[in-house]
């Protein structure tokens, strides 16, 4: 606690000497203290073109200068006050002049930090961009799969498959936090469902798997790749570029046959009518609907249909979204006749990565969690890294 307090006291006195004219200061102290022995992390775009956001920092704090992590301002008491986007600068209760994009970072394990009142582990990044503020929460992976893993609902799940999904989960966010270095954000909060720390790790048990597979990910050719599960693949999973639409380097799909010989048992069906799917898909008329298939799979990636005379496509996903919870997987067929439409599957949901279906069948059977993950993760290694 001595050693904090110092150091805010010559990071103040820092900071006043270099607004005041005098000599230069230490630029080891003005150095962002986030930085030094720094985990992985990822950083999560919150908010982006607001006009005013409330920040509060609980406890101590520091603000800093991204661009060149000079420190700006520090506190040793709370802070709430609506932050704002001027023409002189960033205003946080004071004015940051000519500053537009500030880092603001707890001082110890005690503090945090919260945006709109949803409070965030880690940093906590504003950026003005013509006039409009973008928010971004960076937070080291362990603490992020805390919170992204907590959004799940997992039932008769066990300690070997919950392990494999917290080593898919952390190979994914390491993936997307080393894709590209020049990235702002590497995930939006809207495509993870990112909810902060508030609602983190109620679930005893994804605490537990996060701590047995600390700093545990897969990788495939030397690198992390886009590692996902689904709830039941119906037999066989798809890789992930041929589903996702993207030129990613991702292990291929593989047959499951425990899911295979459950495949009947799992099936299901729902009808609907041509007007009704035509309003749905915001078409006036539909005369004629096919399906792109991935050739290995036959999962469903997207739909073609004819709109009076003119050709559509629609992707799995956004499909999925219009029908709701019926379309229970990509793994379906269509019968179409006059007036009606019917949509035969199986399985749940995108057929990409682990079946979780098999997984559990698979530790019933005493399978390991290595034995799992290499089965639906072919020609990867299992590793243990703290920082790629």
């Amino acid at each position: 606690m001595k050693l904090l307090l110092a150091f805010v006291t010559l990071s103040l006195i820092a900071h006043n000497l270099c607004h005041s004219g005098e000599a230069s200061v230490n630029t080891q102290t003005l150095s962002d203290i986030s930085k030094k022995y720094k985990p992985q992390t990822i950083k999560i775009l919150l908010h982006k073109d607001l006009s005013q956001a409330f920040l509060e920092a609980k406890g101590r704090y520091f603000v800093y200068n991204p661009e060149n992590d000079f420190l700006l301002a520090s506190g040793i008491y709370s802070k709430k006050q609506p932050i704002l986007s001027q023409e002189a600068g960033l205003k946080w209760s004071e004015l940051f002049p000519g500053i537009s994009q500030i880092r603001l970072v707890p001082a110890d394990f005690k503090s945090s930090i919260l945006v709109n009142g949803i409070e965030y582990k880690g940093c906590v990044e504003i950026y003005d961009i013509k006039g409009k503020l973008h928010i971004i929460n960076e937070i080291d992976i362990e603490n992020y799969l805390r919170s992204v893993l907590s959004l799940q609902t997992f039932s008769e799940v066990d300690e070997e498959v919950m392990d494999a999904l917290a080593i898919i989960a952390r190979t994914k966010a390491y993936y997307l936090a080393n894709k590209d270095s020049c990235l702002h954000w590497h995930v939006t909060s809207s495509e993870i469902d990112y909810q902060g720390s508030s609602l983190a790790c109620q679930n005893p048990h994804i605490s537990a798997c996060i701590f047995r597979t600390r700093n545990m990910i897969l990788t495939y050719q030397s690198a992390p790749f886009e590692a996902s599960w689904t709830e039941d693949s119906g037999g066989k999973t798809a890789s992930f570029s041929s589903i996702f639409r993207k030129n990613v380097t991702a292990p291929s799909g593989v047959d499951s046959p425990i899911a295979s010989a459950q495949r009947e048992d799992h099936n299901w069906s729902f009808t609907i009518s041509k007007q009704q799917l035509a309003h749905l898909l915001e078409a006036k008329n539909i005369q004629a609907l096919d399906l792109y298939q991935d050739p290995d799979s036959h999962k469903v990636y997207a739909i073609r249909y004819k709109d009076r005379g003119e050709l559509k496509q629609m992707d799995f996903f956004t499909l999925q979204k219009k029908l709701g919870a019926k379309l229970k997987s990509n793994d379906f067929t269509i019968d179409v006749d006059e007036k009606i439409v019917r949509f035969t599957g199986y399985g749940k949901g995108h057929g990409v990565g682990l079946c979780l279906f098999s997984a559990i069948c698979m530790e019933k059977k005493k399978k390991k969690t290595p034995e799992i993950l290499s089965h639906f993760f072919p020609n990867t290694k299992l590793e243990h890294v703290e920082r790629l």
